[in-house]
Order: structure tokens, then C-alpha cells, then sequence
């Protein structure tokens, strides 16, 4: 058997509260993501590993109902798991309005139902009293045929029963638990919830969606050949590395030429050659100058690498990825000097469409808020600046602004089955003055468009997800930066949420469809309800986010373009930084997008021995 433990984490309450200076002015209350159910998993009940680096997997829903525009952030508090009459699981907890009590469900236990501890649906709430309570508990008993409940409240510990948990009944002061306390299990900051004993199979899905993935061990490389034929020394076999969660990776080998020549090939028999795993390496940062939503677009054997700025948009250009870091930046466009138009040129992405270079990024006067997403059309050369046309505003089909009271930014393209589309966020401000602004969330859109014409939508904008968790509303209710990745048949978006400003808490979360579905509904994508990426998935990279995907021309692998933020040594933020990494495909057939290099190829397993097996 194995066990998994439930818990939320404790720690400063505010990120950033002045004492490194890094971000003056700007503070992010931790419990948008401390107070949420974290999960650690153990093979023996004592040592306990920790779920997605120890950050959280079940956060409940905003508000949008109540509050600022932008929603009331919710959190969770004493996460209780347990197994349902049917085998599957529940979770009970205490909702709360970050820090504070929730009025809307003042006396209610929260609920949460899942089929594989994986995935959670929230499962309404069921009111044990009229004051606040703390620590509800639940398990089935078989004998009464009931779920027996615990909760804390100022009369002090309380007990009842529910069949279906529709209503409380029997519920009186209870003068002693039946559950046994958990403890931290040895996870810093710890507040322990509960244990759980699950099998085996339930605790290997977990780590399989949910665990870190790395390089365990190389399958054999085999070879056969039949006697007097030599086979090209450049068409050898590489690698396929193995990985903890069932997945694999095919590498490219090093073998040693001397030993390959000094075969016999006419002789039948066995034999073997040596040699070395290959592996690309990208450095953090992969060039020093700051970069904010890098992307990369390969056109015609041509690498363009584009990322934010304001008056102009620059591209460097490179034969191969490693030569972008050396690359000189062309301006490619510049808005003509005005009195009011500063540009903010963020975020541009370089696509073809039909065989035309495109520039989709964003146009503004001199304060944020009023960027609107623009498209420039190249007429020739990507890299002449005289053969880019002016910016053209985006338009809905009847031909007004996508947002005439509020931002449009971030804007990417993409092509499935012969349908163009667009997806970009939008922002709506509830009020906008000289000294103050009053914004909605940060939502992501969708519709199609012309691709003869890609500034002009074909359908009305689409509203498909909104930050309704606290990852995604950690300092800011934000959802931008939308890129496609396609695997198969399955199509993944990358969304960068949180805070823009302080940047040390930008994450990347994932919506999945599958061809097939209506991109255009909401019910189409599904979106995870925990971040892939974070600043605990790779140490020393802070606020990872506004990335695209690239293929590598010689491997065909899928390559993450991203930024993230370096700290110095003490501590102080050196700004954002463009990141290359290999994107892994888990066992799962997700992306995992925080796969090192040392995860990725194990320093001990990066010799190899291939066995030749010559035949008559």
C-alpha cells in the first residue's frame, strides 16, 4: 500500500513586502497560493515526496459575483481526504475569501469529488451550523451506512452524519475524534491535513500527472547486420532514454569512430562500440540583454526572434537557434514620432499565413491602458524594413474595435483543419481615469479570421477562460499570452497568469482540446486547475512565462521559448531573461515543460554501449 498526505502550506504573508526592494510598491498575499491542497505521496508512511514541487493541485473557483470586478479570490483551508462509499475520492475543506472569512458559505464544509486524485470537481457544500467551523473530517462508515463528519466551531468539537451529503443530520458535540491526527510528514511549512492509504496503481497515476520526471536508465542499442556489409557510420542508431514515469526519448549517439572502423564486418560474430549520449545545451539566460514574451519563427532556414518593446518591433536573425544569441536586433518597424502615440509595441509574434509573414502585436498611447492588438503584413523580405506595411487595427466582423473600453494584447495565430484563428487576452475596465483604473480580469479569447486578411475577424470574439483560481489571480487577475502547441491529434495553449508586475510570480497553465472539438466554445478546451510551470519548477528561474514553441530542425523535438527571472546572490531580481528548454512528452501525453538538463539526460547514463550483431 501506499499513502498520500493532504496539506496547505504556511509562510510570510505577502510576497515582496519591501524587504528586498525588488518590486517597491507592488505585494501578493501567498495565500492565493498557499492555501490551497497540496499533495505529497509515500511507499512506507514516513518519507513523504511532495506533488508538482510542492505547490498546489486543488484550488477552488473565484466569484466573479461578488466583490471588485475582478472577482473575489477563494482559498481553502484544512483539506481532508477520503474514500467514498463507491471507491472514489472526496475532499472537505473551509472556504475562505483569501485570509478572510467567506460569508457566502459561513458554516459550510466545502466539497470536492475526484474519480484518481488527479482531478477534482468542486461538489457544492454542506452546511453543518450557522457560525464559522474549522478542520471538518469525513469517512465512510460501513456499519452505519453513513459518512461520519467532524468539525471545530466555538462550542467546540462537533459531530453529524449525511447518506449523500445533502444534509447534515444527528449533529451534537462530540466529546472525542475518531481520526487520527497527520502530521507535516517532513515537508517544510507543512499544515497538515490528512492521510490516506491508496493502492499502489492510484499513488503511480499521481506521480504519473503529477511527479517529477526524469532520466532513469537507456534501453539497449541493438544492431544487426549481415556479414560483408557495412553500414553507414551516419545512419547508427541513437539512444532511447527511459524515464520514472514510463515515457521515453529518443537521443542522437556520439560512437566512437575508431572502434566502428575497427569492426570486421565480413567476420560473423558479436561485438560492441562505445559512445556518448548527446545533448543540446541552451544556457540560462540565453543572452544577456533583458527580454520580455521572446518568439520564434523559422522562415525559410532563417531563425526571427522577436520580443517586446515600444516604438519599434526588432527581429534578430539567425541561421541556427545558437546564433540568435549573438545576433544584432533589426528594427523592422517604427511608429512615427507623435505626441500621443507611444506604441508599446508588446509582445510580437511573426507567423505565415498562406505563405505571408505577419506581425501580430499591440499599439498604444502612452499609458497601458490602451493597447490594442494590431497585425502588420510583410511584402517581401521579413528581415527590409521597407517591406513591412503599417500596423492595422483588429476588427470584429461588422467592423468596430474588439474592445472599445479596455485592452487587446497578446495576440497569436494558428491554423487547424483549414479554419484560421486568433486567441488573445482582454481586459475591460470598469473605470478608467487620469489617476485610477478599475479593471476586470485578464480573459483569454478566441475567433477566426480572413487569412487573406488576418486583422479581420470572421466571427464574434469568444470568451473561453477567465483566472478563477488562486495562481492565476496571485497579485493580479490576469490570463494572457496564449501559444498553441500541437501533439498528434491533441492541441495545447500555454496561458501565462498572475502578476505582470511583480514579475516573480508569473506561472504558465495549460487549456488541452482535441481536434474535433468547437475551438470556438468554452466547453471545447479543458483547463488545468494547477500551473505546469512556476518559480518552484526550476530553481533559479523566477516568474516563468510568455512563451512560444519551436521545432528543432535536427531532432524534431518541440523546443519551450520562454522568459523567466534570475535572482543575483543576494537575492536582488536581474529582470527577464529569454530561456530555450526541451519540451518532454510525459507518459500521460501532456507537456512537461520543466524538463533541466540534468533531468533529462543523468550525467552517470550518458555512456552507452551498442551491441553489433554481424549474421551470415
Amino acid at each position: 500500500m501506499a499513502f498520500v498526505f493532504a496539506y496547505t502550506k504556511k509562510g510570510d504573508p505577502c510576497y515582496d513586502s519591501g524587504n528586498s526592494g525588488n518590486y517597491p510598491g507592488l505585494t501578493a498575499r501567498n495565500c492565493d497560493v498557499n492555501d490551497a491542497m497540496h499533495l505529497a505521496v509515500s511507499r512506507d508512511g514516513k518519507e513523504y515526496i511532495p506533488l508538482r514541487n510542492n505547490t498546489g493541485i486543488l484550488f477552488p473557483e473565484a466569484d466573479f459575483t461578488e466583490g471588485r470586478p475582478g472577482g473575489t479570490t477563494k482559498t481553502l483551508l484544512d483539506p481532508w481526504l477520503f474514500r467514498k462509499q463507491d471507491g472514489t475520492f472526496g475532499v472537505c475543506a473551509v472556504r475562505r475569501n483569501q485570509e478572510a472569512p467567506d460569508p457566502l458559505s459561513t458554516g459550510c464544509i466545502m466539497l470536492f469529488w475526484s474519480e484518481d486524485l488527479v482531478r477534482f470537481r468542486e461538489g457544492g457544500f454542506l452546511k453543518a451550523g450557522g457560525e464559522e467551523i474549522r478542520r471538518p473530517r469525513c469517512r465512510w462508515e460501513e456499519e452505519k451506512q453513513s459518512y461520519r463528519l467532524e468539525w471545530e466551531n466555538r462550542k467546540g468539537h462537533m459531530c453529524g452524519r449525511t447518506r449523500f451529503f445533502q444534509e447534515m443530520e444527528e449533529i451534537q458535540v462530540c466529546p472525542e475524534t475518531v481520526f487520527e491526527e497527520a502530521g507535516s510528514c517532513g515537508i517544510d511549512n507543512a499544515v497538515p491535513g490528512s492521510i490516506l492509504e491508496v493502492s499502489e496503481e492510484e499513488v503511480q497515476r499521481m506521480e504519473r500527472y503529477l511527479g517529477e520526471i526524469s532520466h532513469t536508465g537507456t534501453a539497449p542499442v541493438t544492431l544487426t547486420v549481415k556479414a560483408g556489409e557495412k553500414p553507414e557510420f551516419g545512419s547508427l542508431p541513437g539512444a532511447v532514454c527511459l524515464y520514472n514515469d514510463g515515457s521515453t526519448h529518443e537521443k542522437s549517439v556520439c560512437w566512437n569512430r575508431e572502434e566502428w572502423e575497427a569492426i570486421n564486418f565480413s567476420c560473423p560474430g558479436r561485438v560492441s562500440i562505445s559512445g556518448e549520449i548527446r545533448q543540446r545545451h541552451y544556457p540560462f539566460p540565453f543572452l544577456d540583454a533583458h527580454m520580455s514574451d521572446p518568439c520564434i519563427c523559422r522562415i525559410n532556414g532563417k531563425f526571427y526572434l522577436s520580443a517586446s518593446g515600444q516604438r519599434s518591433v526588432t527581429l534578430r536573425i539567425s541561421d541556427t537557434l545558437e546564433g540568435l544569441a549573438e545576433a544584432e536586433p533589426v528594427a523592422v518597424y517604427t511608429m512615427p514620432e507623435s505626441d500621443t502615440i507611444h506604441a508599446n509595441m508588446w509582445a510580437p509574434e511573426l507567423h505565415i499565413i498562406c505563405g505571408v509573414p505577419y506581425l501580430f502585436t499591440t499599439v498604444g498611447e502612452k499609458s497601458w491602458t490602451t493597447v490594442r492588438s494590431h497585425v502588420l503584413r510583410c511584402n517581401g523580405d521579413p528581415a527590409k524594413p521597407q517591406d513591412w506595411e503599417a500596423p492595422r487595427l483588429v476588427v470584429k466582423p461588422d467592423g468596430t474595435e474588439l474592445r472599445e473600453d479596455g485592452i487587446t494584447l497578446d495576440m497569436t495565430w494558428f491554423c487547424v483543419d483549414g479554419v484560421h484563428y486568433i486567441m488573445w487576452s482582454d481586459r475591460c475596465f470598469a473605470d478608467k481615469s487620469p489617476d485610477h483604473t478599475v479593471a476586470e480580469s485578464a480573459d483569454i479569447y478566441i475567433a477566426t479570421i480572413d487569412p487573406a486578411a488576418p486583422w479581420q475577424l470572421t466571427t464574434n470574439p469568444v470568451r473561453i477562460l477567465r483566472p478563477v483560481y488562486g495562481w492565476d489571480r496571485y497579485e493580479t487577475e490576469v490570463d494572457e499570452g496564449p501559444y498553441l502547441l500541437r501533439h498528434g491529434d491533441d492541441l495545447f495553449v500555454t496561458i501565462s497568469g498572475s502578476s505582470t508586475g511583480l514579475a516573480d510570480l508569473y506561472c504558465v497553465g495549460l487549456l488541452h482540446a482535441r481536434r474535433g472539438n468547437n475551438l470556438l466554445s468554452p466547453d471545447g478546451w479543458d483547463w488545468l486547475p494547477y500551473p505546469v510551470l512556476t518559480k518552484e519548477s526550476v530553481p533559479g528561474e523566477f516568474g516563468p512565462g510568455h512563451n512560444c514553441f519551436i521545432k528543432d530542425p535536427e531532432s524534431g523535438d518541440d523546443l519551450l521559448i520562454y522568459h523567466a527571472v534570475p535572482h543575483d546572490r543576494e537575492g536582488k531580481t536581474l529582470g527577464r531573461h529569454m530561456g530555450i528548454r526541451r519540451v518532454h512528452w510525459s507518459a500521460a501525453g501532456y507537456p512537461y515543460l520543466e524538463m533541466t538538463e540534468d533531468k533529462d539526460l543523468n550525467p552517470d547514463l550518458r555512456k552507452v554501449t551498442m551491441q553489433i550483431e554481424i549474421m551470415l
